[in-house]
């Protein structure tokens, strides 16, 4: 739309390139899986959970938004406690330095029942550069498949359960 209604100028060019950095973290696009650590230090990535919906946590031990949302999100995790088609997981973007911090936030706020990961970086990492990460909390769901659903969905309430619940129906 942008293409073909915008007179052409610096502006529309600005808003173009901006589109088109996006563009691989749109719905139906595959999820770019950069590796992360997990608390014992073993690596993994979203393409080892594919056949599962996943939905992700992105946070941080110093965002107090994010931390007044986990207990939220970990009630949204027990809700589908008992369903082994999806997987919830946090990951922070805590920086190298402060990972002993990151270790006792986890074990503090009893989050240790399900998979955390963190870049293992003390600088910007790979994660925050593929999905754009500018702010947090930011919630992503990905599905079954490898595919984006959002990589902007929204904090855990009843939008983001119709959200996991219609791409947990999807393909049946």
């Amino acid at each position: 739309l942008i293409e073909k209604n915008v007179a052409d100028s610096p502006l529309k060019k600005e808003i173009l390139d901006l589109y088109d950095q996006y563009t691989h973290i749109m719905p139906g696009m595959t999820a770019p899986t950069p590796p992360l650590k997990d608390i014992n230090g073993n690596t993994h990535t979203f393409a080892e959970f594919k056949g599962k919906v996943l939905v992700v946590d992105v946070w941080a031990t110093w965002c107090s938004s994010c931390l007044a949302k986990m207990p939220h999100y970990m009630q949204l995790r027990d809700e589908y406690k008992d369903n082994p088609d999806i997987e919830f997981i946090t990951l922070s973007i805590d920086r190298r330095k402060v990972t002993d911090k990151w270790k006792s936030a986890i074990a503090k706020r009893n989050m240790g029942a399900m998979l955390n990961l963190i870049p293992d970086t003390d600088e910007a990492s790979e994660f925050e550069c593929q999905y754009y990460v500018m702010g947090i909390p930011r919630y992503i769901v990905i599905d079954k498949n490898g595919k984006i659903v959002t990589a902007y969905a929204p904090p855990p309430s009843q939008e983001l359960k119709e959200i996991i619940t219609r791409t947990l129906n999807a393909n049946q």
